[in-house]
């Protein structure tokens, strides 16, 4: 019998060993097909170390076996009722032996996987909600420390419950899989993908400003919507989302999420601006500035941004008269130590309602 054989038939008898109804006899025999008399002391301690964690010799296995068998007869006929392998190691080598400082008798191996399915989402694979508060409770920490930012995304998928309604949650289901399978192509080795719940998910973008999150989200966006429904060539798929910055929206994690929240509607409203040639969401951060420097116009100026996206930046003017076909400018948000230079050329401009002008610009 080769070596990986071995290990695979070794394997079998510590499952065995973890099952609820643990049955002596069955394990006795498949340990005395398995060992020869010179192996059997050898497999023992392999299997005792991976239940308990603890190292054994091979002498002191065979005793302590002896001991164990004994100790399930005596507790399976004083219980009345089926008494489980892990019952009687934790009683002898915890009760007893006092060998055990925590109770644990899950290999290494277990325990791996059992954290992975404690912070991860089954359908998608995606990090799921509780590690997301988790992760971004230390992502703004670090933040804090180093005065960084952190960058939250927040998504949807347009129209998934017509999705769901009209070809059946199979085909809703893999509409996730194929989005997270996007998101996670998307993202770099320090950002994290989490699905929120229902077609919601979350990314969070350290070292990230709002600019930078915007043309993730749009790559995102971009890929989500060129894939097709599995079955349904004709049916595309569209997504929503909004983005909030740490320190200039907020600075707890819930906060942020409640803003990228707020944004997220903003661009549901927003769901049909492919008719009014809009290409992009807007979206309506507080207390942002445009510092503006037109170059042979006088000096420069500083005006209030009324929206903001990944296509362009509207901010609040007197006229379009003075400026330039293509200029220089500043965006900056309060308590935000990054100040983000774009070239901007006007594309649109209309009358406020309270007196201005709202100026549309592209960046170029």
């Amino acid at each position: 019998m080769d070596q990986a054989d071995l290990g695979e038939r070794i394997s079998r008898l510590s499952r065995l060993g973890r099952q609820r109804n643990f049955a002596l006899g069955r394990f006795r025999k498949s340990l005395d097909q398995l060992a020869r008399r010179e192996d059997r002391q050898e497999i023992l301690r392999q299997l005792l170390t991976d239940w308990t964690g603890l190292p054994h010799s091979a002498r002191e296995a065979q005793e302590r076996w002896s001991e164990i068998e004994r100790i399930f007869a005596a507790l399976k006929d004083a219980l009345g009722a089926p008494v489980s392998l892990q019952t009687a190691l934790l009683h002898h080598f915890h009760s007893r032996m006092g060998l055990l400082q925590e109770p644990r008798l899950l290999s290494e191996r277990d325990l791996a996987v059992l954290r992975v399915n404690a912070i991860t989402d089954p359908l998608t694979g995606l990090y799921n909600r509780r590690f997301l508060l988790e992760h971004l409770g230390r992502e703004i920490s670090r933040a804090e420390r180093t005065h960084g930012i952190v960058s939250v995304l927040l998504s949807d998928l347009k129209d998934f419950k017509g999705i769901n309604d009209h070809f059946g949650h199979p085909v809703g289901d893999t509409v996730l899989v194929r989005t997270a399978r996007i998101i996670r192509e998307m993202l770099r080795v320090v950002d994290a993908g989490c699905r929120w719940g229902g077609d919601e998910f979350v990314v969070v973008l350290p070292n990230t400003d709002m600019f930078s999150a915007f043309a993730v989200a749009e790559r995102i966006r971009r890929k989500v919507s060129a894939s097709a429904l599995p079955g349904r060539p004709g049916f595309s798929l569209g997504m929503h989302y909004g983005i909030a910055t740490y320190p200039a929206d907020g600075r707890t994690a819930n906060f942020l999420l409640k803003v990228a929240d707020v944004r997220l509607y903003q661009c549901r409203e927003q769901s049909g601006f492919a008719r009014d040639r809009r290409r992009h969401p807007r979206f309506f951060p507080s207390h942002m500035n445009l510092r503006l420097y037109p170059s042979g116009n006088g000096g420069a100026w500083t005006a209030a941004v009324l929206d903001v996206g990944y296509g362009g930046v509207a901010f609040k003017g007197k006229s379009v008269e003075k400026l330039s076909e293509r200029w220089n400018a500043e965006i900056s948000q309060p308590e935000d130590p990054e100040r983000h230079a774009v070239r901007l050329r006007v594309s649109s401009s209309s009358a406020l309602s309270g007196g201005g002008m709202r100026i549309g610009c592209s960046y170029s």
